[in-house]
Formats: structure tokens, sequence, C-alpha cells
């Protein structure tokens, strides 16, 4: 029978070897995209919802992007599918499968680039009807309130909450900030403008800003959090 050490030793040596065949395997080969793409058919996954944080839905595959987590494997996390995966590269699903795409506070770490490459992605595997919502900080409200100098705005406790660098105390800092977000996590400053652009550039149609809780997408309570509600645009479209 193994001691408590060796036991320990043997945990280790698994883990080390699950780490790299998940780098190795599931994040750098086309088997597990085939696999994924076969068990998404399997499970008849029709709503993709991207950066998901740590709000796992029911019905919905749950997908963010963390590098110490298993990578390309799909799994329960709090009763919900979850999957670890960037989909900046191939995506796992079937074209003309998925009903809808909810990404609520993601497209802005994406730079103008890839937010298009992304969104075309999203036009490619939603079904016709099927409907994108995007949501992320507004540019418009940011600098509107830059520009009047409401630091009522700048300084409200829910704005200060989602500034990455606590030491920023002007609005010209917090706006900043804002853009950068933890030096750098933060890749573009959308508005509606060019939220619509993106997704009509996609090929998506109907595109409308939208408040909160408003929309053809399920599940908007959870989706969307409140307390965000303060600096955000929301925006859906559709393919027809």
């Amino acid at each position: 029978m193994a001691t408590g050490k060796a036991r320990k030793r043997i945990h280790k040596i698994k883990g080390f070897f699950a780490q790299v065949y998940s780098f190795a395997v599931l994040r750098h080969t086309k088997f597990n995209t085939h696999w994924l793409r076969k068990k998404a058919r399997e499970l008849r996954i029709a709503r993709l919802h991207v950066g998901c944080g740590n709000i796992y839905l029911n019905d919905w595959l749950n997908i963010t992007l963390e590098n110490k987590e298993e990578y390309g494997r799909m799994r329960l996390r709090e009763g919900a599918l979850y999957l670890n995966y960037n989909l900046l590269g191939d995506w796992p699903f079937d074209e003309n499968s998925i009903d809808y795409v909810a990404a609520s506070h993601f497209i802005e770490h994406l730079d103008l680039n890839h937010g298009m490459a992304f969104t075309q992605k999203c036009f490619r595997v939603l079904k016709s009807g099927g409907v994108i919502r995007l949501s992320c900080p507004n540019l418009e409200l940011y600098a509107k309130n830059y520009v009047e100098r409401n630091k009522e705005f700048f300084n409200h406790p829910l704005i200060r909450e989602w500034c990455a660098f606590k030491n920023a105390v002007t609005p010209g800092e917090i706006f900043a900030a804002k853009a950068y977000d933890s030096g750098g996590s933060h890749k573009w400053f959308y508005d509606f403008d060019s939220l619509k652009h993106i997704l009509e550039s996609a090929g998506f149609v109907s595109v409308r800003k939208v408040s909160r809780l408003e929309g053809r997408t399920p599940d908007l309570e959870r989706i969307e959090m409140d307390k965000r509600e303060l600096e955000t645009v929301y925006v859906e479209g559709l393919k027809l």
C-alpha cells in the first residue's frame, strides 16, 4: 500500500502528464477539434455562452479560456456544461448548428481584427434565425462623461470597482484604465457603432441596441449582471 508521501508523488506525476497531454494533444492538434465537434453534435448543443466567467448556465455550453485549467474537454461544472477553449482558433461546432451566441463583457478582450474574426465565426455556426448578443463597456458613455467632466460618473462605486488600476483617481485616469484594464487585458473600446459595424460586416442584420434585459436571447437575467448596467452597451444581431 502506498504511503501518503508516495500518493502525493503519484498525484503530481499524473497531474504533470495530464498537463502535457492537454497542451500537446488537446490544445494543438486537429484531433480534439474533431472530437469536440462530434460531442457537440451528440449533445445537441445549440447555445454558446462565451466568456462565461463564473456564471454557468444550464442548457448552454459555457466557454472560457483559463491557462491553468484542463484545455479542450467538455465537463460539468455546477451542473452545467463547461469548456475551456480558445475561440480564436478553429471552432468545434458545425456550421448552421447554433441558435444563440451570448458574450457578456468578452468582446473588449479582443482587438478590432480579432473581434471581426470572432463575429464571422459566430455567423458561420449560427442557424438561419440565430441570434448573437454582445455587451461590453460603452466607449460613447465613457467619452461623453469625460468630455462633460462628470466626476459623479467616474466616482460611482461600481465604476471604481470595475477599474483595474486602483491608483486611478481623475476621470482621465479612470477612462484610460478602462481602455487598458490590467495593463492590456482589454484590447479595444467599442461603442454601438463599432459593434454594429463588425456584426454587419460578418453578415448579421437587424443589429440594434437593446437594454440589459431586452432582446431575443434567453436567460438574460443571469447573463447580464445588473451592477454592470451603468457602463454597458448591449447589442443583438440576427442571421437570416
